[in-house]
């Protein structure tokens, strides 16, 4: 997942972090957009979002997932045209080949493969997450890094930013210790799944 990131396949899980982070900055849009305390609330958001998914994942709610989390998508683009009054019609597109996809896994009941997409959106999630605080960081020491680094052209969770020269710590620190942190729960957890 990590190096199909910055490519066309991983889009539909581009806007779904993109709509995460979005929601958190109108929520908390009182307090900037450079705000440390924002970028906090936004990393345990898409975190704790992450741990819920991989939750639900153990349920019986598990093979409805994928086709929840696709029409939540939807729902979600189908409001915000409605309120801008305008269709973005590149985000419809890469919204509807899930939900589809979703809809036929589901009347097949391939529940393998229901599985094993509901991972798909729940580590994608994971991976906007760890590009956000490890990678766009790094890109962010050199220009050659950045090119190197073609994932961190296409970011759509902004955190470590509002961190850069706090305390004379190294933005690139900063998402490290964040990293370090989030990958933890995620691991300890996607290893409690495989015992089960």
């Amino acid at each position: 997942m990590l190096f199909l990131w910055g490519t066309l396949i991983a889009e539909p899980f581009h806007i779904f972090a993109r709509y995460i982070a979005k929601a958190v900055g109108y929520a908390f849009k009182g307090l900037g957009e450079d705000s440390i305390i924002r970028s906090l609330i936004l990393y345990v958001v898409v975190l704790a979002v992450i741990i819920l998914l991989q939750l639900l994942s153990q349920s019986r709610i598990r093979n409805f997932m994928p086709c929840i989390l696709s029409c939540g998508c939807i729902a979600l683009l189908v409001i915000r045209s409605i309120v801008r009054s305008s269709v973005d019609f590149g985000d419809a597109i890469c919204l509807a080949i899930p939900a589809i996809a979703a809809i036929i896994l589901y009347l097949t009941k391939f529940e393998k493969g229901l599985k094993w997409y509901t991972d798909v959106y729940t580590y994608s999630l994971a991976i906007a997450l760890i590009n956000s605080l490890l990678f766009v960081p790094l890109s962010k020491l050199n220009g050659i890094v950045d090119k190197i680094l073609y994932i961190t052209n296409y970011n759509d969770i902004n955190i470590t930013a509002a961190f850069s020269g706090l305390a004379g710590i190294p933005e690139i620190v900063w998402g490290l210790f964040l990293t370090a942190f989030a990958v933890l729960p995620i691991i300890y957890r996607a290893t409690s799944n495989r015992r089960k």
